[in-house]
């Protein structure tokens, strides 16, 4: 593997959850044109708040939540918090519940991921569908991962973290990639997620007590 590392990223997110928020969201949709056109003779704002917010609570929720890896790490995308865990950094991997990954003795939870009944389902190959090896072709010539979509679970994420930690490890024992200096978890707060949950709640709260 060279130096110079494909920044493709694999996201991960269950399928319950998303199909939950495309029934609200359709639900939610039909409320606010049914509110909007018969504004004129029924203005209903609180109604239109408790709806827009219902929907940024589902959004929130349900459809945001995801798990990245790339070449780099593992990045849990909670409600309004990312944090990136550099593969350097990643420890152990835990699936009992739902998806837990270590950093020493300190555990970060992807709200995304839960453990779900089922035998775990895993494709052969690596992160992306590649083994390292066949990553920088990937890479120079713009091909697209594999299409298969197993089913997402706990478990199947867990392996997937675990093999490209081992990718990972087998490239910088090949000096193919270079350890950063100073590797650390960033935490970090995403304003336009904040803004969204938080917001329609205002507009909630200040049509009530208006």
């Amino acid at each position: 593997m060279s130096n110079k590392i494909s920044t493709k990223q694999q996201l991960i997110r269950q399928r319950s959850p998303l199909g939950l928020a495309a029934v609200c969201g359709v639900i939610g949709l039909v409320l606010l044109v049914s509110t909007v056109w018969h504004w004129a003779e029924h203005p209903e704002p609180l109604f239109a708040a408790w709806v827009v917010f219902i929907m940024a609570l589902v959004w929130s929720l349900f459809v945001r939540p995801a798990v990245l890896l790339d070449e780099y790490g593992v990045t849990i995308r909670n409600i309004v918090r990312d944090v990136h865990i550099p593969w350097s950094q990643v420890g152990d991997v835990e699936c009992r519940w739902s998806l837990k990954v270590f950093v020493q003795d300190r555990a970060y939870t992807a709200w995304a991921i839960s453990s779900q009944a089922g035998r775990p389902r895993i494709p052969p190959g690596r992160l992306l569908g590649m083994t390292p090896r066949r990553l920088d072709t990937f890479a120079s010539a713009g091909a697209h991962p594999p299409t298969s979509a197993p089913k997402v679970t706990a478990a199947t994420v867990a392996r997937a973290i675990e093999d490209a930690k081992e990718d990972y490890s087998e490239g910088v024992a090949r000096g193919g990639i270079a350890i950063a200096p100073d590797p650390q978890v960033l935490m970090t707060w995403v304003p336009v997620a904040m803004a969204v949950m938080f917001l329609p709640a205002i507009a909630v709260v200040v049509l009530i007590l208006a």
